[in-house]
C-alpha cells in the first residue's frame, strides 16, 4: 500500500515508471515511458510537436492524469494525495507566464502563499524579496501585467512559481514567447537562481539549443511518446543514440559540443600590441607584417583591434578600434575560444586572465587542430 506524501520533499528525485497516458479514442500520448529526474537538477524534455513532453510535464503535478504506471517523488506514489494538496508543493510556470491580468505583479507572485495560508504580510514579503531575486525592481510590485514587457511578465510568471519555495518546478516552453537577446538574457539568469536554489526542475522545449544550454540531462522524445534518450548534454551530442537523435541534435553538434570540452593546455601565442594613446606610426611598426594590432589599456586589457592599414587614424583611440570579440580564459570552454576566433578581424581569440590582462591569442585552424590532436577526451565519457 503507498504511504501517503506529505508536500513538501526536500530534496525531491521525480521517477517515472513505465507510464503511459492513452486517451478514449486509442491515441497514446506517452507510451511506458521510464525516466528520473535527479533531486536538485534540471531535467530537459525535448522533441517535436505531438511527442508527449509537455503531457509528461503535466503528469507530473496531476493536471493531466496517467492511464498506467507510476511516477513517484522520493518513492512517494503522487496518486496517494490529493491532486490540489500536490501542486501546492510544485512550482509551474507555463508559456507568456499565465498571470492573473487583473492582479499586480505583487499579488500575483503571492498566490500560493495566499492559498496555503499566509498572512499578508510574510506572503507580500516574500513577493518583494522574489522580485529582486529574479531582477525587478521592487517599484514594479503595483503594476499589472499587462504594464509589463514579454521578458519582464516572465520574470514574474518565475517568481510566483518561486513564491512558496517547492522542491519542485515545472517548466512548460516557458522562455519561447520573447525576442531571442531577451529570451538569452531570461536562461542565462534562470541558471543563476538556479545554483542558489538547486531546485528540481523539469522543462519542456521544442528548442535543442535551448535544452542542451539548460539541461543536467536532456531527454529526447520520438513521435508516439517514446523516448529515445536520455544523457547529458555532452554525451547526447557526442554519442546520439540513433538517426532519429543524430537529426534533432543536428549536423553542426561537433561545434556545440565544444561547449563542453574545457580549454586545458590550448597554447596561446604572442599578438602584436599598441597602447591606447598611441600613434597610428608605433601601431604599424609593432605589426611588422601583420594587418591587425591590439590595443591595450594601462592595464594590459584588450580593448579593440586597430587596422594598420587604414589612412585616416592618427591615433589609437577606441572609436578607431574594431571589436576584440569573445575572449577566454583557464575557465573557459573550447567553444568560447573558437567563438572568439571567428568574430575576430584577426582571425584571433583572445586569451586574458582572471584580471582581463592579455595572455595571448590563438587562431581557429590552431583550434580545431588542438581538439583533433586530442580528440573529445573530455565529452560523453
Amino acid at each position: 500500500m503507498n504511504r501517503p506524501i506529505q508536500p513538501p520533499w526536500e530534496p525531491a528525485v521525480i521517477e517515472f515508471e513505465n507510464v503511459t497516458k492513452r486517451y478514449p479514442d486509442g491515441t497514446v500520448a506517452v507510451d511506458g515511458l521510464t525516466l528520473v529526474a535527479p533531486a536538485g537538477k534540471i531535467t530537459v524534455l525535448v522533441g517535436p510537436s505531438g511527442c508527449g513532453k509537455t503531457t509528461s510535464l503535466r503528469m507530473i503535478n496531476r493536471s493531466i492524469e496517467p492511464t498506467s504506471g507510476r511516477i513517484t517523488v522520493n518513492g512517494d506514489d503522487i496518486m496517494s494525495v490529493g491532486a490540489v494538496q500536490l501542486r501546492r508543493g510544485i512550482g509551474y510556470v507555463i508559456q507568456h507566464a499565465g498571470l492573473f491580468p487583473h492582479q499586480t505583479v505583487l499579488d500575483n507572485i503571492a498566490t500560493v502563499p495566499y492559498l496555503l495560508g499566509w498572512g499578508k504580510k510574510k506572503a507580500r514579503a516574500r513577493a518583494y524579496e522574489l522580485l529582486e531575486r529574479v531582477g525587478l525592481p521592487s517599484a514594479f510590485a503595483k503594476r499589472y501585467p499587462a504594464q509589463l514587457s514579454g521578458g519582464q511578465q516572465q520574470r514574474v510568471g518565475v517568481a510566483r512559481a518561486l513564491a512558496a519555495d517547492p522542491p519542485i518546478m515545472l517548466m512548460d516552453e516557458p522562455f519561447s514567447a520573447v525576442d531571442p537577446i531577451v529570451r538569452a538574457g531570461l536562461q542565462d539568469e534562470f541558471l543563476r537562481l538556479q545554483q542558489d536554489l538547486g531546485k528540481t526542475i523539469v522543462l519542456v522545449t521544442h528548442d535543442i539549443d535551448e535544452a542542451i544550454k539548460l539541461g543536467d540531462n536532456v531527454a529526447v522524445f520520438r513521435e508516439g511518446g517514446h523516448l529515445a534518450q536520455v544523457d547529458p548534454p555532452a554525451r547526447l551530442l557526442a554519442h546520439p543514440a540513433d538517426e532519429f537523435v543524430e537529426g534533432l541534435v543536428g549536423r553542426d553538434r561537433g561545434y556545440r559540443v565544444l561547449s563542453f570540452v574545457p580549454i586545458g593546455d590550448l597554447p596561446a601565442h604572442p599578438v602584436p600590441t599598441v597602447a591606447v594613446g598611441a600613434s597610428i606610426a608605433d601601431g604599424r611598426a609593432a605589426a611588422g607584417d601583420e594587418q591587425w594590432v591590439l590595443a591595450l589599456d594601462q592595464d594590459r586589457r584588450p580593448v579593440g583591434w586597430l587596422d594598420v592599414n587604414r589612412d585616416d587614424v592618427s591615433v589609437v583611440e577606441p572609436p578607431s578600434l574594431r571589436t576584440v570579440g569573445t575572449t577566454f580564459t583557464s575557465e573557459s570552454s573550447m567553444r568560447a575560444a573558437l567563438d572568439g576566433a571567428l568574430g575576430s578581424p584577426s582571425g584571433h581569440a583572445i586569451r586574458v586572465d582572471s584580471g582581463g590582462a592579455l595572455v595571448g591569442g590563438v587562431s581557429a585552424v590552431e583550434i580545431a587542430r588542438h581538439v583533433a590532436s586530442h580528440g573529445n577526451v573530455a565529452v560523453g565519457a
